[in-house]
């Protein structure tokens, strides 16, 4: 009996840390050597179980000059905030990251003497960020950029990051490639409270249809449920998202919080579904978020759970 309680807990944090994988449940993976990129703000950075990437299409662009290191050029463009850009490469991209959209990008920083803090070219992989993540003149930057362009940026000390050792900010040279930008769902107009069209299941979670199913069988919680899925908290920041990692993920509805059950259990295939789990009902697990959640859910297909997370079960083809 233990045995079995232990799998199911296993199962249960597995099939939960597949929602919560940004919030502490694993490494984030746009940290980079183990550092924050430098245009993230503290705390942690919320990405999803990194997908490969893009590579970027060329090399890290030539060093500035000591007069470009010295101030920006009078032909670089001011941003409302007053950090200068000036492009290096156009984009192939068609559109500009959205304040809930993630990003993945490459960055060298330098001060004024050319001392290089920060490059993440030095990597494999772009690091990933949520735009809400970054720092505000980093959120300005990338939201005027689409994929593939290289832009060189003058941050003046106010504007820049602190310095990890000293405290500091100084004024850094920033050349910033975006490679990518990873859609996710519009930010629901409802947060802190339900839509009042939403009705109640469980205790206290409300649910509301946003467009039908297929009809046919309905979710319940002896099912795997596969689903498209975004979490968002009330302040509308995205706490994780299946598009972030670029494929959908197998929840056994027996085995995860009651209340995500409750969310899930009725939909139909097909079905996209909102969902507002209150603070009191979010019984998530060491590491996972605390206060409530907002999802979107979108069900794409259904299994017996007993024949995949069974142990010893097999494998159903």
């Amino acid at each position: 009996m233990e045995r079995t309680r232990t799998n199911s807990r296993i199962l249960s944090n597995l099939a939960l840390g597949a929602v919560f994988a940004a919030l502490g449940a694993v490494a984030p993976a746009s940290q980079v050597d183990g550092q924050v990129p430098p245009g993230a703000a503290s705390g942690n950075p919320g990405s999803a179980p990194a997908a490969p990437a893009p590579k970027p299409l060329t090399p890290p662009p030539a060093a500035p000059t000591a007069l470009e290191l010295a101030g920006p050029p009078a032909t670089a463009t001011r941003l409302p905030s007053g950090v200068a850009t000036r492009q290096l490469r156009a984009g192939t991209g068609k559109v500009q990251p959205r304040l809930q959209d993630f990003v993945l990008f490459f960055a060298i920083g330098r001060k004024s003497d050319g001392t290089v803090v920060q490059n993440t070219y030095s990597v494999a992989e772009p690091a990933r960020m949520p735009m809400t993540k970054l720092y505000p003149a980093w959120r300005e930057a990338f939201a005027g950029m689409v994929a593939g362009e290289q832009r060189r940026f003058w941050f003046p000390a106010n504007l820049a990051p602190k310095n990890p050792q000293t405290g500091a900010q100084e004024a850094l040279v920033f050349d910033l490639e975006l490679v990518h930008v990873i859609r996710v769902p519009d930010t629901p107009a409802a947060l802190k409270n339900a839509d009042p069209k939403a009705s109640q299941v469980g205790l206290g979670t409300r649910v509301l249809s946003v467009k039908a199913g297929k009809g046919g069988a309905k979710a319940t919680r002896l099912d795997a449920a596969l689903l498209n899925f975004t979490v968002w908290n009330e302040a509308g920041e995205v706490l994780s998202s299946s598009a972030v990692d670029g494929r959908p993920t197998l929840f056994p509805l027996d085995r995860v919080m009651t209340s995500f059950a409750d969310c899930v259990e009725g939909m139909t295939v097909g079905e996209l579904r909102r969902c507002w789990i209150p603070a009191a009902r979010n019984e998530g697990f060491p590491s996972a978020p605390t206060g409530a959640l907002i999802f979107e859910l979108e069900l794409l297909n259904l299994a017996d759970a007993a024949k995949i997370f069974t142990p010893g079960a097999a494998n159903p083809n």
